[in-house]
């Protein structure tokens, strides 16, 4: 028998090992179909890897419903609603274990839902008007949960209690959460702070937090009427994503408040008339803000914070501000903001702004009045080391002309819906920029190769990719987003 024979022989024996071996594995996997709040805690406690536990239709109220099971990573358990959205939970509930998924349940009354172990899922779920200031905790030393496909709405508790919609507590310890295709709508205001819709922060909380890595990645998520308050996602953690989420209408921004080497990249932001929408608000090092699209905000597009002595406010340094597009926001870049309690601080630090378009006239053009002021320095200070590169400005820019913004007209066009792209006509950025691999393809997902186009999007334009998320693309009955 020749090597190469050999070698496919031993290729299909490991396929055959590994095929009994699974089946071994489910073979004792069983479907419970279970009509009450006190059969579900015990089909699941003595639930094996694999099995299948089915909540019939109708409403369960009572106290809190305690889950805890052990499957695996192959063949993890699962909870799910006989009827998707049929299976109305009004008690809190609690998820502990590993390897266990809840699907296709609803979530009403007091019913927050707390969860406490490693590859947990909760998938296709809708929660209404919980009656809870936290609606979803991770408790801290999880690791690789997943929540997807999900619809959060209309948290009215925020008007007599606080609390985040959604509450991630980590240790920075590589626990890799994955947040996506989720709906988070209607959102009202609270009093004051600690209301954000999402919260990933680190265990008690410090100022400046400890060494090591989150690895948490928020994406593909909608984002409508979100105002709990000034911060919509807050960011206290080392090395997450936010990447490719739609925001619509919400007053607050996306704020990396504590932690470093944090990514914002791939967003779309549009204000919708809404006067207190923002984009991005950073503190601390290492932060890249590269290929959204800022339209319309009336608040900011990015925004950076002076340090203070104490760490409450980290100082900014070495971020990154590239390949970003702003139309027609009120400022597109605020540095040097500053809470009231600290008049002043430490300016951002060495801080590269490179390939962005910045479009600030009401109607697009050079010639249109201006929002804003393009850039403003809120206390007059000038921040320190900065590097501005092939940067193109339309519109009132606020500070004296600097070498690297370009003032002109970045030649967009715009689309039947209102979305401005480049033209043939647009500059390109001469670069080149090391270190930031995240710019080799656009917002779009389509390869820039050696001419890149200033801005988020490459020319020509890709018809055939995705644009910003709507609402069918998102939530428990969400369909595959299809080319734009």
């Amino acid at each position: 028998m020749n090597t190469k024979r050999r070698l496919r022989c031993f290729a299909l024996w490991l396929v055959l090992l590994f095929a009994v071996v699974w089946a071994a594995g489910t073979a004792g996997a069983r479907q419970v179909e279970v009509k009450t709040i006190a059969d579900l805690q015990s089909a699941v406690s003595r639930a094996r890897p694999g099995d299948v536990i089915l909540l019939a239709d109708g409403m369960y109220d009572g106290k809190r419903c305690a889950l805890s099971a052990t499957g695996s990573v192959s063949n993890p358990i699962l909870i799910q609603a006989r009827t998707p959205g049929k299976a109305v939970l009004l008690q809190p509930i609690s998820v502990k274990g590993s390897h266990l998924a809840i699907v296709g349940l609803r979530f009403e009354g007091n019913s927050p839902v707390e969860i406490n172990g490693r590859g947990i899922r909760m998938s296709r779920c809708a929660m209404a008007d919980v009656q809870a200031g936290v609606w979803v905790h991770v408790r801290a030393g999880s690791r690789n949960v997943e929540i997807d496909h999900c619809r959060f709405e209309n948290k009215t508790i925020n008007k007599r209690k606080s609390g985040q919609l959604m509450k991630m507590t980590v240790r920075n310890e590589q626990e890799r959460h994955h947040i996506h295709h989720n709906h988070f709508r209607d959102v009202p205001q609270g009093r004051g702070n600690g209301f954000e819709t999402i919260q990933l922060i680190t265990e008690r909380n410090p100022f400046d937090p400890p060494p090591g890595v989150c690895g948490t990645v928020i994406e593909k998520n909608l984002f409508e009427r979100c105002n709990g308050e000034a911060e919509i996602i807050s960011v206290k953690s080392h090395g997450n994503v936010i990447c490719h989420n739609t925001f619509r209408a919400c007053r607050g921004a996306v704020v990396l408040r504590h932690g470093h080497d944090n990514t914002v990249m791939g967003n779309w932001f549009f204000g919708d008339g809404e006067a207190g929408s923002g984009g991005v608000r950073i503190q601390g090092t290492g932060q890249l803000i590269a290929q959204n699209y800022f339209h319309g905000l009336g608040a900011f597009g990015v925004a950076m914070m002076d340090g203070t002595a104490d760490k409450l406010y980290v100082r900014v340094e070495r971020a990154r501000v590239v390949f970003n597009t702003f139309v027609r926001c009120r400022n597109a870049l605020l540095v040097g903001m500053n809470h009231p309690k600290y008049p002043n601080g430490t300016v951002p630090k060495e801080c590269l702004v490179a390939a962005n378009i910045f479009c600030s006239a009401s109607d697009g053009s050079p010639a249109g009045k201006s929002l804003g002021p393009i850039v403003q320095l809120v206390q007059g200070d000038q921040p320190e080391a900065w590097k501005w590169f092939d940067n193109i400005a339309s519109g009132e820019l606020g500070i004296p002309e600097t070498d690297g913004i370009r003032v002109g007209d970045p030649r967009l066009r715009f689309s039947a819906n209102g979305l401005a792209f480049p033209s043939g006509d647009t500059p390109v950025a001469k670069g080149p920029f090391p270190g930031i691999q995240s710019v080799e393809k656009d917002l779009l997902g389509v390869p820039r190769g050696k001419s890149k186009t200033i801005g988020a999007v490459q020319f020509p334009v890709a018809s055939s990719m995705a644009g910003p998320l709507a609402e069918q693309w998102t939530g428990p009955h969400a369909v595959e987003q299809p080319a734009r």
